[in-house]
C-alpha cells in the first residue's frame, strides 16, 4: 500500500514508520506495519493467514509465532485488546479483519496539527539523530561496521526467479531452477553464495539492487525469469555488479526440459567467466555429474525441495512422497537418494514425528549410504550421513562427515550450523563460532543461524553483540526474542528474568511443550518448586531429581531406555545417572562406564560432561578405583583447558570456574575448589545440592556460606518475579500463579 490512510480516529504513516491519533505518535515495526497494510488493502473483509505470509515474508518460511507477534505489536499500539477487539478482529483458524473503515488520506489533507507539527518533529528527529550519532562514537567502541560491497570480494546472490509461466502452479518449477543454480554456484570454493532463504526475502521487493547488495554483502547479483510451455524452457538471466548497478552480462536460453542440465551448467559457467573477466576474480568452478536424464523424476525432486523449503508437517510428509517418487523414477538419481534421506530424519527424529524412529532411522540409512554409492563427492550425500550420525551420537562420524561435505560445497550454509553444534559435542569449543558467524554470513535471515549465534555470545560473555543480534531476530523470530531477551538480561544471577523471558514465550504459543519444560526449570532456580511442577506436564528424570523425587527419576529414565531410540547412549546415561544421584552405585557404574566408553573416555558440556564424569569418579573410589578416578581428573582438567581457550564465562547453566572448582576440590585441593566455586556462584551459576555422589561437597563447611549466599539471591529473584505477577499479572491470559504462591508472598 505505502500511502498514508485513516483507519476509524487513527492517521496510518507507513513509510515514516508510525501511526498517529490527536497529538500522539506510535512507532511500529516493520513487519507488524507491514501485516497492517495488508489487512488495510482488503477493504474490511478477513485476510487469511496464508495470504498474510505470502504478502509479508514473500519467499522466507517463518512460523505462525511471528505474525501473532506482529497482531499482538499493533494491539498494544492502538491500545486493542483480542477480547473485546475495537481495531483488529481475529477469526479463529481463519484470520484477521480490521473494524474501523480504511479510507486514503490524500495529500492535501492535513493530519491533526498540520504541517508546522511535521515541520518541528523533523528537526527533533534530526536532532537525537546527531545526539545517537554522537554517542555512538563515543560509547560504542565494540561495533564493526557492516562489509561493504568493494570488501565482498568474490560474492553472489542470485534473487528468486520470476515465474512467468502461463500457470501458477509452476512456481515450484522456477523456484527449482532458482535452487538448482544456486547449487552448482555454491559449489565454487572460491566464491561466496547467499543461501536461499536469505535471497527469498526480495522476492517481490522494491528496493534498488545496491541495498540489497549493501543488506546481504555481495559484490554481485543475478536476476532471473523463467517460462515453461510444455517441454519447452525459456530462461532470461542477466548478472549485475552491484557497486554501480551495471549490467555484467545477460542472456536468454530456450531449451527442451531433457537439456536443461546442460542449460544450468552452461548458465554457471558464464556467471564464472564473468567475474574472472570483467571483475578480475579468481574463481573455478567444479566439473559436476549429471544428476538424472529423467525429466519426471527431476520435477518430482523439484516439487520435493519447493515443499521441504516450507518446514511445515504437511509439506515435510508431501516432499518425502516426492523424492520417493523422484527415486522410483530413476533409481540411480544421487541427490534425490540425500535428500530423501535428509526428509526422513525431519520426519522422524525432529518435532514433527511423522515417521516412528526406528523406521525413520532405517529409511534414511538406505538412502543415505545410496546416494554415497553413486556419487562420492556429492555433498549432500556426506551431509546425509552426517545427520544420520548425529542423531545416533556418533558425533566423532557426524564430524567427519560434515567436514567432507563443506569441503565439496563451502557454501553449504545449514551445514555450518550442524558441524558448529557437532564440534561442541566433541569438545573443540574453539571451532564453534567461526562455523556459526560463516551460517550467518551464507543466511542471513536464518533463524536457526540466529538462534545458535546468540547462543554463544551468551555464554561467551559478549552481551553487548548478543543484545545487537537479538534486535535483528525480534520481526523474525519474537519466541527466539523472548527466550533469549530473558537470557541476556538473567546475566550475573538475575534469574527472574529467566522466568520472565520463558513465559513471554510461552505467551506466543502457550501450550508449547519445550516452553513450559524450560520454564519449569527456571521456575526451580528461584525456588519456586510448586510453580515448576504445575507447568512441566512431560518432566524427565533430571527434573524429577532436581525436585526431590528419585524413584520417579528412575522410572522416567527407565521408560527412556525402553523406547529404543537411535541414540540408546544417552537414554543409558540417563538412567545411570538418576541410579548415582540416588547413591545405587553399583547399579550405576556399568551405565556410566558404558557413556564413558562411547563417547570416547573424553569430557564435553552436552554429552559426558562435568556432572556425569563427577558421579564416575565417586563410584570407581567407592570401589577402590583411585586410578580410574584420576583419569577423569585429568579429562575434567583437559575439558576446563579448552573451554578457557575458547573464552566460555559463567552462566546459570554452565561454568567453566565451577568446573575447574570441583574437581580441584575432588582432587584434594579444597581452598583452591571453594574459592573457584565460590566466584561461579558469585557471577550466577546455580548449584543442583541434592546429589548422593557429591555428598562429601555438600557436607563441607566451606561450602555452607556458598550455599546461604545462593539462597539469598535465590530469594531476591523470586522477590523480584512475584512482585511482577503477583500485583498485576502481564501473563493472566494463559498463565496464573498456583493457588497459596501470591498470598505466602503478600504474607
Amino acid at each position: 500500500m505505502r500511502t498514508d490512510f485513516r483507519l476509524g480516529d487513527w492517521i496510518i504513516r507507513p513509510r515514516r514508520g508510525y501511526i498517529e491519533r490527536g497529538n500522539g505518535i506510535v512507532h511500529i515495526h516493520p513487519k507488524p506495519m507491514a501485516v497492517l497494510e495488508c489487512l488495510a488493502a482488503s477493504g474490511g473483509e478477513v485476510v487469511q493467514r496464508d495470504e498474510i505470509f505470502n504478502t509479508v515474508w514473500p519467499g522466507v518460511i517463518v512460523s505462525d509465532d511471528a505474525l501473532a507477534q506482529c497482531v499482538v505489536e499493533l494491539r498494544k499500539a492502538f491500545g486493542d485488546s483480542a477480547h473485546d477487539a475495537q481495531i483488529i478482529r481475529t477469526i479463529p483458524k481463519v484470520g484477521f479483519c480490521l473494524i474501523p473503515p480504511v479510507t486514503t488520506l490524500t495529500e492535501t489533507q492535513p493530519a491533526s496539527g498540520g504541517k508546522l507539527r511535521f515541520i518541528i518533529f523533523g528537526v527533533l528527529a534530526a536532532a537525537a539523530v546527531i545526539v545517537a550519532l554522537y554517542q555512538f562514537v563515543l560509547t560504542d567502541e565494540e561495533y564493526t561496521t557492516p562489509i561493504t560491497v568493494e570488501e565482498a570480494g568474490a560474492s553472489i546472490a542470485v534473487l528468486p526467479f520470476v515465474n512467468r509461466s502461463a500457470r501458477p502452479g509452476d512456481e515450484y518449477f522456477s523456484d527449482g531452477m532458482h535452487d538448482e543454480l544456486l547449487s552448482r554456484l555454491s559449489r565454487i570454493p572460491a566464491l561466496k553464495v547467499i543461501s536461499r532463504t536469505s535471497v527469498n526475502q526480495y522476492r517481490n521487493t522494491d528496493k534498488s539492487l545496491p541495498e540489497i547488495a549493501d543488506e546481504l554483502s555481495v559484490a554481485t547479483i543475478l536476476e532471473g525469469s523463467v517460462q515453461r510451455a510444455g517441454k519447452q524452457v525459456r530462461i532470461n538471466v542477466q548478472l549485475i555488479d552491484a557497486r554501480s548497478d551495471t549490467h555484467l552480462w545477460s542472456k536468454t536460453y530456450d531449451s527442451e526440459l531433457v537439456n536443461i542440465f546442460a542449460v544450468q551448467d552452461e548458465i554457471a559457467a558464464a556467471i564464472v567467466a564473468a567475474l574472472k573477466g570483467q571483475l578480475g576474480i579468481d574463481v573455478e568452478m567444479r566439473p559436476q555429474m549429471p544428476a538424472t536424464a529423467n525429466t519426471e523424476a527431476h520435477d518430482a525432486y523439484l516439487r520435493g525441495r519447493y515443499l521441504i523449503a516450507k518446514r511445515t508437517s504437511a509439506g515435510v510428509e508431501s516432499a518425502v512422497r516426492e523424492f520417493e517418487r523422484a527415486v522410483a523414477l530413476d533409481p540411480d538419481y544421487a541427490i534425490a537418494h540425500a535428500e530423501l534421506a535428509i526428509a526422513v530424519i525431519l520426519a522422524g527424529v525432529s518435532f514433527y514425528q511423522l515417521l516412528p524412529w526406528d523406521e525413520a532411522i532405517a529409511r534414511a540409512e538406505t538412502h543415505a549410504n545410496r546416494a554415497m554409492a553413486l556419487d562420492p563427492d556429492l555433498a549432500e550425500a556426506h551431509a546425509a550421513l552426517g545427520r544420520l550420525a548425529w542423531v545416533n551420537g556418533a558425533f566423532d562420524d557426524a564430524l567427519t562427515a560434515f567436514v567432507r561435505a563443506l569441503q565439496i560445497n563451502p557454501n553449504y550454509s545449514i551445514v555450518h550450523s550442524w558441524i558448529a553444534l557437532v564440534y561442541g559435542r566433541v569438545g573443540q569449543y574453539k571451532e564453534i563460532l567461526p562455523h556459526q558467524e560463516q551460517a550467518l554470513r551464507l543466511d542471513p535471515v536464518s533463524i536457526v543461524a540466529m538462534n545458535n549465534y546468540v547462543h554463544s555470545l551468551i555464554e561467551l560473555g559478549r552481551l553487548n553483540e548478543a543484545a545487537r543480534e537479538l534486535e535483528k531476530i525480534r520481526p523474525i523470530a519474537p519466541r527466539v526474542y523472548a527466550d533469549y531477551r530473558g537470557r541476556l538480561k538473567a546475566a550475573g544471577g538475575k534469574w527472574a528474568y529467566l522466568a520472565l523471558g520463558g513465559l513471554d514465550d510461552l505467551s506466543i504459543i502457550p501450550g508449547d511443550l519445550r516452553a513450559k519444560g524450560l520454564l519449569s526449570w527456571s521456575f526451580l532456580a528461584i525456588g519456586l518448586e510448586q510453580e515448576a511442577r504445575a507447568i512441566n506436564d512431560s518432566p524427565d528424570s533430571s527434573f524429577l531429581l532436581a525436585i526431590g523425587r528419585p524413584l520417579e527419576a528412575i522410572a522416567a529414565a527407565e521408560a527412556l531406555l525402553a523406547e529404543g531410540r537411535p541414540n540408546i547412549s544417552f537414554a543409558r546415561r540417563s538412567l545411570g545417572m538418576a541410579f548415582a544421584a540416588t547413591g545405587d552405585f553399583a547399579r550405576a557404574r556399568p551405565l556410566l562406564e558404558d557413556s564413558w566408553q562411547h563417547h570416547g573416555r573424553r569430557i564435553t558440556v552436552g554429552v559426558f560432561g562435568l556432572e556425569s564424569a563427577a558421579a564416575l569418579i565417586a563410584i570407581r573410589r567407592d570401589a577402590g578405583d583411585d586410578t580410574g578416578a584420576a583419569e577423569l581428573l585429568a579429562a575434567i582438567r583437559d575439558d576446563v583447558r579448552r573451554l578457557r581457550e575458547a573464552g566460555f564465562v559463567t552462566v546459570s547453566y554452565i561454568s567453566t570456574d565451577y568446573e575447574e572448582g570441583l574437581a580441584v576440590y575432588l582432587a584434594g585441593e579444597r581452598e583452591k575448589g571453594l574459592a573457584l566455586i565460590a566466584r561461579a556462584s558469585e557471577d550466577g551459576y546455580f548449584i543442583w545440592p541434592n546429589k548422593a555422589y557429591l555428598k562429601e561437597f555438600y557436607e563441607d563447611p566451606g561450602f555452607a556460606p556458598i550455599l546461604a549466599n545462593q539462597a539469598a539471591r535465590q530469594l531476591r529473584e523470586r522477590e523480584r518475579f512475584l512482585e511482577i505477577v503477583c500485583y498485576d499479572n502481564p501473563y493472566e491470559d494463559f498463565w496464573q500463579p498456583t493457588e497459596g504462591t501470591c498470598k505466602q508472598f503478600f504474607q
